[in-house]
């Protein structure tokens, strides 16, 4: 679709209803939780510089593209330090993420990337299927403008254009952002940044996959799927359980704590300001990838950081105890991506 504005962030979904969503514009409180399970993880650190992405495919609604296989420079891996990016050039194009099973969401996923308009006249795209009626080829967007205008624009059957929120400030060509979702039972909500952007109380559909596009050029990196309930049950603590959370991410050989791990430990530090006489262990783990003694000194940093934030919050440091142990105790193999991912992860454990 062709528009004469200039737009930032289209998200597209794919809908059979042409229901109308109640919608209405959030507050700028970050609650967003990722799902406890990572489906797909990709940081394109795996591929050539210059090559197609080797972990997606070219949506089944391109055929053109599908066919034309000289067309596909249109997608390309980037250097980035420290690591990838994709790069997306074409307008109206879509990837998929090479998921084995067809119908892989469910009630309740997340969805995460990194994001880089490399043109002042970029847009992105993410496309979910909804099970009502499995057309790649029908869509529904959500678009965040230049101006940080989140609106509606449905092209399923119905019309639809409607406001739904907006972005603190105007984007930068050129400079990273990071998008999330998160879907439960048919609401979903949205943020950039540290933003709550907008709420769709009823989004009208049920989706089973998702897709990528951009137009213009655009860079992505760091992009994951989650699955599985995406809030937190701290109570199990107090019966012994280890929680684990995929909410603190760090960046490659960085122990800075992200805005998901932020609202994350802010949300344990109201449950343990509720429990005073609780004792938690922060274990520090990360993947395979480096060395050893390396990663168990960065793993390390990256207990003590958390429990410097829980500290900042209000819980006296006695109460914490953070141990770091690198690579040594993985939770499933590091043989894939997903694997990694489930790997690097932090875990509070009652003493």
């Amino acid at each position: 679709m062709r528009s004469s504005f200039k737009f930032i962030l289209p998200l597209l979904f794919l809908i059979a209803s042409g229901r109308t969503s109640s919608a209405q514009t959030a507050n700028n409180t970050y609650e967003f939780t990722p799902g406890e399970k990572v489906i797909f993880e990709d940081d394109f650190s795996q591929d050539s510089v210059g090559a197609f992405p080797s972990r997606w495919h070219i949506s089944s609604c391109n055929e053109y593209y599908a066919h034309d296989t000289s067309n596909r420079h249109l997608w390309k891996v980037e250097s980035d330090s420290p690591g990838h990016s994709l790069l997306v050039m074409t307008n109206g194009s879509y990837l998929d993420p090479n998921i084995d099973q067809r119908f892989y969401l469910h009630d309740s996923f997340a969805v995460e990337f990194d994001f880089r308009f490399d043109s002042p006249n970029g847009g992105t795209e993410l496309v979910f299927y909804p099970y009502e009626n499995p057309n790649p080829c029908l869509k529904e967007r959500i678009q965040v403008w230049s101006s940080g205008q989140l609106r509606r624009d449905v092209s399923s059957g119905s019309r639809l254009d409607k406001a739904l929120g907006k972005y603190p400030a105007p984007f930068i060509k050129g400079a990273w952002h990071h998008f999330a979702m998160a879907y439960k039972k048919g609401a979903a909500d949205f943020y950039i940044d540290s933003s709550h952007v907008a709420s769709l109380a009823d989004c009208g559909f049920s989706p089973y996959g998702v897709s990528i596009g951009s137009h213009n050029p655009v860079s992505y990196k760091h992009f994951r799927v989650t699955t599985g309930a995406n809030s937190y049950d701290f109570t199990k603590i107090l019966s012994g359980s280890t929680l684990v959370t995929h909410a603190i991410n760090f960046e490659v050989n960085k122990y800075d704590i992200n805005a998901e791990g932020l609202a994350f430990l802010t949300q344990l530090g109201q449950f343990l300001r509720a429990n005073p006489f609780l004792k938690l262990e922060i274990d520090g783990h990360t993947d395979s990838d480096g060395d050893a003694d390396a990663n168990m000194k960065l793993s390390q940093e990256r207990a003590d950081a958390v429990k410097r934030q829980l500290e900042s919050v209000g819980i006296d440091g006695s109460r914490l105890i953070p141990i770091g142990y690198g690579l040594t105790k993985p939770k499933v193999p590091n043989a894939t991506p997903e694997g990694k991912a489930e790997n690097r992860r932090v875990e509070f454990v009652k003493q």
